[in-house]
């Protein structure tokens, strides 16, 4: 699976409070994953303006989603790569090799 793990009190014992796939699911239960779920719903939030497939989607959630009380993360080195390592081209040949559905 290739996600970003969305984390609080990351220094103080970090507790997963929401993961995201790159297809656009959103794991976990509770205000931050719920919060998360209603942002991809709404078509004028801006995750959906800036986000056109789940490449994108990752980025936008790793950056929104980390400050001193949260820290989102990758759920992996190779997830990382994938997201941040492929140029748009390796991206592409990555995307239509695999299973995954990453349009949003």
């Amino acid at each position: 699976m290739i996600s970003v793990i969305i984390y609080t009190d990351p220094f103080d014992g970090p507790t997963e409070v929401a993961r995201v796939t790159i297809e656009g699911e959103v794991i976990r239960d509770g205000p931050t994953a719920d919060r998360i779920r209603t942002r991809l719903k709404d078509d004028l939030d801006p995750i959906n303006r800036h986000c056109t497939d789940g490449r994108d989607l990752l980025r936008y959630i790793k950056g929104s989603y980390s400050s001193g009380y949260k820290i989102a993360l990758y759920d992996s080195e190779d997830s990382a790569e994938i997201i941040e390592g492929f140029s748009d081209e390796e991206y592409e040949e990555w995307n239509e090799s695999t299973e995954y559905d990453t349009s949003l």
